[in-house]
């Protein structure tokens, strides 16, 4: 069964439920021998959507995993498995230079929005080249959320939530995006994963404090430019290796630099800051 909150807010009782929605909106579009093009950035949440995916018996042609110079190594690893474990092709793609052209002029809090954005472009080209669905891991507290009901009261004259998982938003693209968990509250996506047997390692970065919503380093850049990335990946580097030993996450902020941790306790600043320190 799933949460109180996704019975109530999103008229969802339970996965048996959430497969026969998903199929037939497939069947209502036309999409049930169209392939799908899974973004999966090795998190809980992509991982998730992917098996769920595959257990409706739904056709993943590839897996996309982007890049940059500043991505954690445990993230790439984690996608590998995956691919592994489904015998599924990964095919990798490095932004690195495009997100060095977007950044300039840019204000740091636009940093996720611009990777994004940049992911999501790449994404469609691939798919549109090969005529196939994006599959993506978004939840239902996601921005996107909200474009999307948008869209079913345009497209139904109102939210027909069982409507929810298969829909072209963004519009601009034209192209159908895939979203197997975009009515599940968090704690839902949690009872899938273990339902799947996933077994995802965590980078034990701070990330979205709520929901311990992990990414990479950039989102913790105070400037936008390639020394400042140099450094912070080395700095949230080493603040999340001593936070994998010692059972807690921690992300550093720079500039200026400002160590986060949670649980928030000066013990653990002081150990990550120790090992910064054996940098000069």
């Amino acid at each position: 069964m799933f949460s109180k909150w996704t019975k109530e807010k999103r008229k969802l009782n339970n996965l048996k439920e959430l497969k026969r929605d998903i199929l037939e909106q497939f069947k209502e579009n036309n999409c049930l021998n169209k392939k799908i093009v899974a973004m999966v950035s090795g998190g809980k949440d992509s991982s998730t959507a992917l098996a769920l995916a595959l257990d409706l018996g739904l056709e993943v042609k590839y897996l996309v995993h982007f890049t940059h110079r500043w991505s954690w190594d445990i993230c790439k690893e984690e996608v590998m498995k995956l691919s592994d474990r489904f015998g599924i092709e990964v095919k990798f793609i490095d932004i690195t230079e495009e997100l060095l052209k977007r950044i300039k002029g840019a204000k740091p809090s636009s940093i996720c929005r611009i990777c994004k954005n940049i992911m999501k472009d790449k994404a469609v080209d691939i798919a549109k080249r090969e005529d196939s669905i994006i599959l993506t891991g978004d939840s239902a507290l996601e921005k996107v959320s909200g474009a999307i009901m948008n869209y079913l009261r345009r497209k139904y004259g109102e939210v027909k939530y069982n409507k929810m998982e298969l829909t072209k938003v963004p519009e601009k693209y034209n192209i159908f995006f895939f979203r197997p968990l975009i009515r599940l509250a968090y704690e839902d996506v949690l009872k899938l994963m273990k339902y799947y047997n996933l077994n995802i390692r965590r980078v034990h970065e701070v990330g979205d404090k709520k929901f311990w919503r992990e990414g990479c380093c950039l989102q913790y850049a105070k400037k936008l430019d390639e020394e400042t990335f140099n450094k912070l990946y080395l700095y949230n580097k080493i603040a999340t290796e001593v936070a994998r030993e010692h059972n807690f996450r921690a992300s550093v902020k720079y500039p200026p630099l400002e160590i986060i941790t949670v649980p928030n306790k000066e013990e653990y600043k002081e150990l990550i800051m120790k090992r910064l320190r054996e940098l000069e």
